[in-house]
């Protein structure tokens, strides 16, 4: 058969139609393969934007998640956050206007037992030759003053010193006690020269208030400054000669000292002694 139409094949129009409908079959609806192609690749274009899109704030966040290091420069200091230091004050001790009234009674002998927590001393007061220093002491006793309170000064071979509710060696009952006056026979009795010694610690004359020391070896070079002795320890002085060193003044502040449980005060008559 001789051609027609330019080149074209010598098929009849049913016969084109017919195959360009197989050519097309199971593509998109734009009826040809080239047109599928197309939708292929505009797919995964947008496939590739979409990836970039998600991917490069994640790079970003993940490249801004803290600042740059600078290896030339030292690594910061971490601070830690310590809790203050207990150095054994104690809140909510009552201030007195004016020392206490005298109320010791007469012909009774006086002792104090201060109740450690590892232990208990006894101590025998002067009521009679220094019945100022022995009254006030009794009085604060039994007022629950010294209960919890810590011996906030301790100078091996020296003093242990306690009665400051503050424990820094400046707080007292809020009041000051006049010296007691001494001399002759009574003064060489109530010596700081010996060990064991009570004696109320003061800022200056006429400053006592409720702190007191207990003389851990002998302080007669004390008496030229008038101390006033009121009593002697009978037991547990071991106990005091235990204590570690502590300074109030020493900086950072030191642990609290050792605790005074209570101090108590127990009276006998002569036939109270009389049936000991």
């Amino acid at each position: 058969m001789s051609s027609r139409g330019g080149g074209r094949s010598a098929r009849t129009r049913p016969q084109r139609l017919a195959r360009r409908r197989a050519e097309t079959q199971g593509f998109d609806r734009g009826g040809s393969r080239r047109s599928i192609f197309r939708s292929k690749w505009l797919l995964i274009g947008f496939g590739i934007v979409g990836t970039v899109a998600l991917v490069v704030p994640l790079v970003l966040i993940g490249g801004n998640s803290g600042p740059a290091v600078d290896p030339n420069q030292p690594p910061p200091v971490r601070r830690t956050v310590t809790e203050p230091t207990d150095i054994g004050a104690v809140e909510g001790k009552p201030l007195f206007d004016a020392p206490p009234a005298m109320t010791l009674d007469d012909g009774v002998d006086y002792r104090a037992v201060i109740e450690l927590e590892d232990g208990v001393v006894e101590i025998d007061l002067f009521e009679d030759d220094a019945p100022i220093h022995v009254n006030n002491f009794v009085f604060l006793a039994e007022q629950g003053f010294y209960d919890e309170l810590t011996f906030h000064r301790i100078v091996p071979d020296f003093v242990a010193q306690a009665g400051d509710p503050t424990a820094t060696g400046t707080g007292g009952a809020g009041y000051t006690l006049p010296d007691e006056q001494v001399g002759g026979d009574i003064a060489e009795r109530l010596t700081l020269d010996a060990t064991g010694v009570i004696s109320m610690a003061r800022s200056g004359l006429g400053a006592s208030s409720s702190q007191f020391f207990i003389t851990l070896q002998p302080a007669g070079f004390l008496d030229t400054q008038t101390f006033t002795a009121f009593g002697t320890v009978t037991s547990g002085l071991e106990l005091l000669e235990a204590f570690e060193p502590r300074d109030p003044a020493a900086q950072p502040p030191a642990p609290a000292g050792p605790k005074i449980v209570s101090i108590s005060i127990e009276r006998a008559t002569p036939a109270t002694q009389t049936e000991e």
